[in-house]
């Protein structure tokens, strides 16, 4: 997301991006969220910040017309799910997975902070019905039981990854394509590096499958769990 588009989404005061990313006011010294009523500042007034502690950091405070948002506080649950290809982070947001990721993924911390920035929620180790099901059906997908997954999943994140994750979802079981074709089904033959960065934030392993994408020279290229989870994963498909 560039500066153009937080700037736009401030002018229109796009609730769609709350959470997303904050902007400080230089002329009052306050921190608010892009839906904020409060009369919009000039623009060589305002400094973006990805983060409301690093806002906080810098010397702005809360909004007042923002602050009882910012201290609402949901919960995410979450359990950890241990696969034949390693351990697996699950996460429920009310009746929907939130979360499917590799423990040793290293952007681990920047996806716990996105989906606690943009739900306003905090981590609780629990279960629940939603993560009963998920387990349920990632067991039937080892023992090679299932091949489709039925789950109300719940992606977070900005526009365009949430395009390139639904398009993840259309790959059938024991199919590969690469970043290239991906790029090409969302109408977007050029971003093929931006359609890879979206991949690579994908929160939802093996639900939303980015581990059918792989090179265009059938490289298997990176994976958030790991190459030899994403051999495992293909080989499980009958791809390898």
């Amino acid at each position: 997301m560039d500066e153009k588009e937080k700037i736009k989404a401030i002018l229109d005061r796009d609730s769609r991006y709350d959470g997303v990313f904050w902007y400080g006011v230089k002329s009052t010294g306050i921190v608010c969220k892009p839906s904020c009523s409060a009369k919009i500042p000039l623009l060589k007034n305002i400094e973006l910040f990805d983060w409301v502690e690093d806002a906080i950091k810098s010397g702005y405070r809360p909004c007042k017309i923002c602050m009882k948002v910012m201290k609402e506080k949901n919960t995410i649950k979450i359990k950890r799910y241990e696969s034949p290809c390693g351990v697996l982070m699950l996460g429920s947001f009310g009746d929907k997975l939130c979360l499917c990721d590799w423990q040793v993924e290293k952007h681990r911390d920047h996806v716990d902070r996105r989906l606690k920035r943009i739900l306003r929620a905090e981590f609780e180790e629990g279960t629940s019905e939603v993560i009963g099901k998920a387990e349920r059906q990632l067991d039937e997908f080892f023992a090679g039981q299932r091949r489709e997954f039925d789950m109300p999943l719940l992606f977070v994140g900005t526009d365009f990854q949430k395009t390139v994750w639904n398009e993840l979802l259309k790959i059938p079981f024991g199919q590969t394509i690469s970043y290239g074709e991906m790029a090409r089904r969302i109408g977007m033959p050029k971003a093929v590096r931006a359609v890879a960065s979206a991949n690579g934030a994908n929160s939802m392993s093996i639900f939303a499958p980015c581990h059918r994408v792989i090179g265009s020279d059938r490289s298997l290229t990176g994976y958030g769990g790991g190459l030899d989870a994403k051999r495992m994963l293909l080989e499980l498909e009958g791809v390898l």
